[in-house]
């Protein structure tokens, strides 16, 4: 009888240490994160890429109640920042901030050092309508007049970029193509807003970007000649691509954020879920609409297809310019 009974009591404490093992197992499951987050974002400070992070890591710090760290790593077309969350521990600590040249890079250079699988989609963040800023001192003051004042200067138009590949870049491009306007694209390190200081600077003589910098346009230090959008964007009284005289004129940034695709799926989807209940604050919203920012918030799986719809529509984009884009 006592050996039962210590048998028994053995097995029931057995039993209650499992049970709290699990129990701890899935209170440490639901805590995250528990430890500071990292957004990696492949872009110099300063720009449109960087100022959007921003807002996202302070709002997510805020519902988290943990540090959510902006770190830039630009250089290398955005690679060298996508590689190292690529090969970062896939715990939903260490996300990428992507955009455009996620895309491009794919078809731009030949060896990437991470694989497109390597990564996961989290979801969007916002699309990012561009507008052609050129020097305040050119005798234009409307798409028209720039054109022709480009063509007669008998030298292509330097137009400033964040990168190769990057938006600011093919908008540049697709402007040139279907105006024939000659330019050449020279890339900046420190990002866009590198390329916006030698504009003002009167260094070069235009960029693609976005309202972010309309505090330029509207101080006189940049002229803001058009929003590349079929139809007016709202709080920025600039003609549309369409009233222009270009209406097949679609070269629209956007913004996401990935996760090693080895991340628990558990995590991905709090994450998302996460970020998508940030973007829906009207706070958040208001600081992206003084961004220029129209903001996303779609789903793994609608971003995801996104993706794929952006794949078959810069693939053909770079194939139609290879020879650009080769120089």
């Amino acid at each position: 009888m006592g050996h039962a009974l210590k048998r028994l009591t053995k097995r029931v404490a057995l039993s209650a240490t499992l049970i709290a093992l699990g129990l701890v197992s899935a209170v440490s499951q639901a805590a995250f994160p528990d430890k500071p987050v990292t957004i990696v974002v492949p872009f110099g400070v300063g720009g449109s890429s960087d100022a959007q992070a921003r807002v996202v890591a302070q709002a997510l710090s805020k519902k988290w109640n943990q540090p959510v760290v902006v770190d830039n790593r630009p250089g290398g077309q955005t690679v060298i920042g996508t590689s190292l969350v690529a090969k970062s521990k896939p715990d939903g600590y260490t996300i990428l901030y992507v955009a455009f040249a996620w895309i491009s890079n794919q078809f731009l250079i030949k060896e990437l050092p991470y694989k497109a699988s390597d990564l996961s989609p989290i979801t969007t963040l916002g699309t990012y309508p561009l507008a052609l800023l050129v020097r305040s001192d050119v005798p234009a003051n409307t798409v028209a007049e720039y054109i022709a004042y480009a063509k007669a200067q008998n030298r292509p138009m330097n137009f400033g970029i964040s990168t190769i590949g990057a938006s600011m870049h093919f908008a540049a491009l697709e402007f040139s193509n279907q105006t024939g306007v000659p330019m050449v694209f020279p890339p900046y390190k420190s990002g866009s807003i590198g390329a916006l200081n030698d504009l003002i600077g009167k260094q070069i003589d235009g960029i693609f970007e976005g309202a972010v910098f309309k505090p330029h346009a509207d101080g006189g230090r940049v002229k803001a000649l058009f929003m590349g959008l079929k139809d007016r964007m709202p709080g920025w009284d600039l003609p549309s691509a369409t009233e222009v005289g270009l209406p097949n004129f679609d070269m629209t940034a956007w913004y996401g954020l990935m996760v090693p695709s080895a991340t628990p799926n558990a995590i991905q989807e709090q994450l998302s879920a996460d970020v998508r209940a940030v973007l829906a604050q009207p706070d958040v919203r208001e600081r992206f609409a003084g961004l220029g920012i129209i903001p996303g918030g779609s789903s793994p799986k609608q971003f995801e297809a996104f993706l794929a719809k952006e794949h078959s529509k810069l693939g053909s984009f770079i194939e139609r310019n290879r020879a650009q884009l080769s120089q």
